[in-house]
């Protein structure tokens, strides 16, 4: 009795569950059969809502993107203030530094000339003008290291001027033509310069070695520079003015000093020629004054004449060699 009545419940149960599914899946399918009716008729619905809620959100997204925005550009303008500042302060120690270097440059000029008047000594200085070449050609050379620039005699260059840049200098003119000139560079093998060391005053002859880092010769016995002190012309010889800034002490190897230019060689398109006009040779008498001559010597006896040496003129200038090369 009791099987009987279980085996009624579980087929009352089984029934009802088939009846709750039977409408779920009516529904689905009705949904699927609508979907494909949508797609097959090319209905436009669901775009016309999607573009509906995305006409909507435009001035949400608009209303968001805008404080992102402002932050940005106000972090912009934060940095560019910054960047002026510390801009503002590297100027304000250069000019500091060159008005240093002003008072210290008006200083030496009053000492100098109060030296030269104690002295006597003239203040005329040779007359000197730049003239803006560019480098028009390049010897790229291992052995020579030479630049061609486009300007000559015509604009009053001449052998042996100095070559510069805003850096220092690059080397000097070594053959001009009627528009062009061959500029011989400071690394050159061929470079030979008088320079002297700043800070210390030690002189020496900056040679090249057709390196980048040219070479100190004849110097002092004792040197006192250092490396990183400044290197610049000596103007030993006239050619050259002083004062002209050429680079460092880079090394010092034994007895060797190398020295690293300021100028940066691959940057240089432009350069300006010095146009210094050397010292003067002295110039001859023409005036019909009287040259000078060498006082006449009267002969002396060969020595066999006096039958024998004659040392009373050891102690005059030249004796000894005449004796010795006699």
């Amino acid at each position: 009795m009791k099987i009987a009545f279980v085996d009624r419940f579980v087929q009352f149960g089984t029934a009802l569950r088939a009846a709750g599914e039977r409408p779920v899946l009516v529904a689905v399918i009705g949904v699927a059969v609508l979907l494909l009716v949508l797609v097959r008729f090319n209905v436009r619905v669901i775009e016309v809502v999607t573009d509906g809620i995305a006409d909507r959100m435009v001035p949400a997204v608009a209303l968001v993107r805008e404080p992102i925005a402002l932050t940005r550009r106000i972090g912009d303008q934060i940095g560019a203030l910054l960047a002026v500042r510390a801009e503002n302060e590297r100027l304000r120690a250069e000019n500091r530094r060159l008005l240093e270097w002003q008072s210290r440059a008006v200083w030496l000029t009053v000492e100098n000339r109060s030296l030269r008047t104690m002295l006597d000594m003239t203040t005329a200085t040779p007359e000197t003008a730049l003239t803006t070449a560019q480098i028009v050609a390049d010897s790229a050379g291992p052995f020579v290291h030479t630049r061609l620039i486009d300007a000559g005699r015509d604009h009053a260059i001449e052998v042996g001027m100095a070559v510069l840049t805003p850096q220092g200098m690059v080397g000097r003119i070594i053959d001009v033509g009627a528009r062009s000139a061959r500029v011989l560079l400071l690394t050159d093998f061929n470079s030979k310069l008088p320079v002297i060391i700043e800070r210390s005053g030690d002189q020496a002859l900056l040679a090249g070695d057709n390196t980048a880092e040219p070479k100190l010769q004849f110097l002092p016995m004792n040197p006192r520079f250092a490396i990183g002190d400044r290197v610049m012309t000596s103007g030993k010889g006239g050619v050259l003015p002083p004062g002209l800034m050429i680079g460092e002490i880079a090394r010092i190897d034994g007895g060797r000093v190398a020295v690293r230019t300021f100028v940066e060689w691959p940057t240089v398109d432009f350069v300006s020629v010095l146009r210094h006009a050397p010292l003067p040779a002295p110039e001859s008498d023409t005036d019909g004054g009287l040259e000078p001559t060498a006082p006449e010597l009267e002969p002396e006896p060969a020595l066999a004449d006096q039958g024998g040496a004659d040392l009373r003129g050891i102690g005059q200038p030249g004796a000894l060699v005449g004796l010795v090369g006699g």
